[in-house]
């Protein structure tokens, strides 16, 4: 542990490389955020909190490394986590191995938790798994006549598409909605407008897409206006992309009454998340996203399991974590012994230009314009 009065904070961030002007930047803002502000809450167990950082240059390999030599070398107290999926799996071996405490805010990649790990812990609002659950049990309400809701999905063949449609098809075979077109988006280039036909053809009440980010093509974009293109309203359209006030700005009125998972927006009216986007704000003269949001709720957790249990201890803080809640600007979380949050993803719906919250309920700031009547059978063009 540490040689001095300090309680020290070990962190992998990447400093440089691809992630370097994205998650590592909201990332660094919200540890620094939170550092100053509970050093001016008298720090942890009455002693001055510092952060130990190293550049992973955003690969996992030094990720990796970075916590072997915080844990070995450096004996810091407490671990907090690293900003993407991939960097938490290149750590999470040597964290799991040292029995370390790891606490993460991202990094929602529903596989990191399947591999019997103890000391890892997601301080989201779910894993990627679970983005399509809140939009399908809206939608098992809607029945028609006696009959079951239909959907069709469409998603990217990469990491977080294809967990979106693992998610779409647990949670609608579970909750009575038949699956009536299942497709993955193929390489660009992609022929939207054929592919969003053919998903109408099917006659699904509503159509959800998963998506990921790193492509050179825009799969929101393209899906939302092919997929009205093809018969679809907007209200029957959800997108497994956290929102951002940039979706307004680039779609104009073709997003109005789209659905879209929130891990945390700016709308939220909670007073933990109104004080901490106030305060993100007055510091660094922005507003904060989803990731700055999560890192931030990791700190929060941390400092209140570390205050009502008095020690730094992994052992100790893991049974507390499993057994208590935590108020955070996520929401209020429980953890399974999974390491994943018992907690609902915010189902968002943009209304009249603005970003509103649908559910869960206890969250919302509207009330949710649902899809219109199912749709009906077009013949393939």
């Amino acid at each position: 542990m540490s040689t001095t009065n300090d309680i020290v904070i070990g962190v992998s961030l990447p400093r440089t490389g691809r992630y370097a002007r994205s998650a590592g930047v909201y990332y660094s803002r919200a540890y620094d955020l939170w550092l100053d502000a509970v050093n001016a809450r008298g720090g942890l167990l009455g002693r001055p909190v510092r952060l130990t950082v190293y550049d992973d240059g955003s690969e996992p390999k030094a990720t990796a490394e970075n916590y072997r030599r915080l844990i070995d070398d450096d004996h810091v107290d407490l671990l907090l986590g690293p900003c993407h999926s991939n960097l938490t799996d290149g750590a999470a071996p040597v964290v799991e191995a040292a029995g370390r405490l790891l606490l993460q805010g991202s990094g929602s990649s529903h596989e990191l938790f399947r591999k019997g790990r103890r000391y890892l812990f997601l301080c989201w609002s779910g894993s990627d798994f679970d983005y399509p659950k809140g939009f399908l049990e809206m939608v098992s309400r809607l029945a028609h006549e006696g009959q079951r809701p239909r959907a069709a999905l469409v998603y990217t063949d990469m990491r977080i598409g294809n967990a979106v449609a693992l998610g779409t098809r647990h949670y609608a075979a579970e909750l009575g909605i038949d699956l009536v077109f299942d497709e993955a988006i193929g390489d660009p280039p992609v022929d939207y407008p054929d592919l969003m036909r053919r998903a109408r053809a099917a006659g699904p009440d509503v159509v959800l897409v998963g998506l990921d980010h790193t492509r050179p093509d825009k799969p929101r974009h393209e899906s939302v206006r092919a997929a009205q293109q093809a018969g679809f309203g907007p209200t029957q359209l959800w997108l497994s992309d956290n929102p951002s006030p940039r979706d307004a700005e680039e779609l104009g009125d073709a997003i109005d009454g789209v659905f879209m998972r929130g891990s945390w927006v700016w709308s939220d009216r909670s007073p933990t998340s109104v004080a901490f986007a106030k305060s993100f704000e007055a510091a660094f003269g922005s507003a904060p996203e989803y990731h700055s949001a999560g890192g931030y709720a990791c700190c929060q957790v941390l400092e209140q399991a570390v205050g009502e249990t008095g020690t730094c201890d992994s052992d100790t803080l893991r049974e507390h974590l499993l057994r208590s809640s935590f108020d955070t600007v996520m929401g209020t979380l429980r953890f399974t012994p999974s390491g994943l949050p018992d907690a609902a993803i915010q189902l968002c719906q943009w209304q009249g230009g603005s970003l509103e919250i649908v559910a869960p309920e206890g969250a919302t700031t509207a009330a949710s314009r649902p899809p219109s009547a199912p749709a009906h059978p077009l013949p393939a063009s």
